[in-house]
């Protein structure tokens, strides 16, 4: 690795760094609230709320959302959480309030929030209006891809009346993918971009195309997706598929048969001609971090790039 290399990787993990710091300090710090009464605002759906600015009771939905509420410095006011809501380490002592596409209504009602923040990206609309209909407001964000995760931020930041915070996590978020794409662009346009498939399931086989959140951050850390412009966002992928596009390196997500495919992979003879498999290049990937739109999107982003590039990193 040259000594430019060596700098440009001691800036993105500084940055990493940095990042982390932030979200760690602002899920320790309760936010300010600047002002109070209520105020209608239009969410991801296009329903027009009328929330309270100065909601005290949060419940969140989804894992993602609860990180995101606790790197906004909302913490304390975090009365509920979906069910995998394990980041920060405070939020595993928090009521759980049900699964990602089952939230248990119940419990929701009996926690009196002033708001549930729900995402359009996995919480059935049927549960949202049921909730809708007993009288909770319930604010949808939609953080579906990088754009959609700065507007939930930004959102976030309006309708929790902390502005302030919510711009300085876009921010830091939005600076390290820059400066890591600028970096992937390089190589890339050296010649370096590894073929790559991204697994989420086994039998069958399921792939994350460019559409989804996962396949636009292989996009910006250099590699080629080999089902990139597939029409549908998780199309089903046969093996024979998978040995005529030869991916250099395979991505597993670890959620569910994920383990049961690594096994597979490093010991049945299909799958030995596939150069990721001849040359050791299949990774479980930390999916935390990089499946859940969220503070920690940077964090699996650098993942996805070490493994893509794993000379390029200290």
């Amino acid at each position: 690795m040259t000594m430019t290399h060596k700098r440009s990787m001691r800036t993105l993990k500084t940055a990493a760094c940095a990042i982390i710091l932030f979200v760690f300090a602002s899920c320790c710090a309760a936010s300010l609230v600047k002002g109070s009464g209520r105020s209608s605002i239009t969410d991801a759906s296009g329903k027009r709320v009328r929330v309270l600015l100065d909601a005290k009771r949060i419940v969140s939905l989804a894992p993602n959302i609860t990180e995101i509420l606790f790197a906004l410095g909302l913490g304390e006011r975090v009365v509920g959480v979906s069910s995998f809501s394990n980041y920060p380490p405070a939020a595993n002592a928090l009521p759980n309030v049900g699964g990602f596409s089952s939230p248990n209504l119940e419990a929701i009602v009996s926690l009196s929030p002033d708001i549930v923040i729900a995402t359009m990206d996995g919480n059935p609309k049927r549960e949202v209006e049921k909730l809708r209909a007993l009288g909770i407001q319930v604010f949808c964000i939609f953080p579906n891809d990088i754009s959609g995760l700065i507007k939930s931020i930004d959102l976030l930041g309006q309708v929790l009346s902390c502005g302030d915070a919510a711009r300085e996590l876009s921010d830091n978020i939005q600076s390290y993918i820059a400066l890591l794409k600028r970096k992937a662009e390089t190589l890339v346009k050296a010649g370096r971009s590894p073929k790559v498939l991204v697994a989420l399931d086994y039998k069958p086989i399921i792939s994350a195309s460019g559409q989804t959140f996962l396949g636009q951050l292989v996009a910006i850390a250099g590699g080629t997706n080999i089902i990139g412009d597939s029409p549908l966002r998780y199309p089903k992928v046969s093996l024979e598929a998978i040995a005529a596009a030869a991916p250099d390196v395979i991505l597993l997500t670890g959620h569910g048969s994920q383990k049961t495919l690594l096994k597979e992979l490093r010991e049945s003879k299909r799958w030995r001609s596939i150069p990721a498999v001849k040359n050791g290049r299949v990774h479980l990937l930390d999916p935390d971090l990089t499946t859940r739109p969220g503070p920690r999107t940077p964090g699996g982003l650098r993942e996805i790039f070490s493994k893509l590039f794993p000379e390029e990193v200290e």
